[in-house]
């Protein structure tokens, strides 16, 4: 199926860039369409058989509206953005074309797809479904089939959440007038990694982390959680009575089982690469 013919919109951005790599190791044929080149999406889209939204949430709904109704049902229209209830939606309205929704969970600069997760949401038709899939676990990524309500409220945690944390962290540092350059000549292992995440993510582009928090309806619900554990937290472990606060602990330890000896190998792994 090498005559295959795969075009990308926003093929000139970093993840577009990637999954060109990606599709045209095998020898399918790459189509790119960004707003500088001269092959406009419309007619990148007549021209291909898979067709990629890769852009932001709310450029892709308005290119599914756009594209969708020159596809057929032999195409296959699918994204990869990070939320996948109203992307999934748009498509599905918008054209008769077969659709998956997928969401990479890794970033541009990752060297191999090899052990990476990728989300999979099914829209339409299963020929291309089955296409793709195995295209991604043949070069031994980690697939998930996945209802998009649910992914999104997973992604809640997995992004909104935990960028979240890594943005309050960074308020409190400038808060506290602790500059990072100071900070690291007397961090320990774990912080380093902890302060290093922080600089990682306002190296890059501050929309795409307001979009993953802001635009994922289900992170308010998340955060109301977490900040009843925040609360918890302080009552156990300030309270002054050890007992009480070592109970609160081993109750948390429980709940993570097996987990707990697996997270303690995996994180020697990397702060030893530190």
């Amino acid at each position: 199926m090498s005559d295959i013919t795969i075009g990308i919109i926003g093929g000139t951005g970093n993840m577009g860039r990637w999954f060109k790599d990606f599709f045209s190791g095998p020898g399918y044929k790459v189509l790119i369409s960004g707003r500088k080149t001269p092959l406009t999406p419309t007619d990148m889209a007549k021209k291909s058989d898979v067709v990629i939204l890769s852009v932001p949430l709310d450029v892709a709904i308005r290119l599914s509206e756009e594209i969708g109704p020159i596809l057929n049902h032999d195409q296959l229209l699918m994204d990869l953005c990070s939320l996948k209830e109203t992307i999934l939606k748009s498509m599905l309205r918008f054209t008769q074309a077969q659709v998956v929704g997928t969401h990479p969970l890794f970033g541009p600069f990752t060297d191999s797809i090899k052990g990476q997760n990728i989300i999979v949401c099914h829209g339409r038709g299963t020929a291309w479904l089955k296409w793709l899939e195995d295209e991604l676990q043949g070069k031994e990524a980690v697939v998930t089939r996945m209802d998009p309500v649910i992914h999104d409220r997973n992604m809640a945690v997995v992004q909104g959440l935990t960028h979240l944390l890594t943005v309050c962290m960074a308020r409190t540092l400038q808060k506290m007038n602790m500059p990072p350059d100071e900070v690291i000549s007397y961090s320990t292992p774990v912080f380093r990694l902890n302060i290093n995440l922080i600089g990682r993510l306002f190296s890059q582009d501050p929309g795409l982390y307001a979009n993953l928090i802001g635009a994922n309806r289900h992170v308010e619900d998340v955060l109301a959680t977490f900040m009843s554990a925040v609360d918890e937290a302080k009552e156990s472990l300030l309270s002054g009575q050890e007992a009480g606060a070592v109970a609160y602990l081993d109750d948390i330890r429980s709940f993570l089982g097996g987990f707990c000896q697996d997270g303690l190998k995996e994180s020697n792994k990397i702060l030893n690469a530190l």
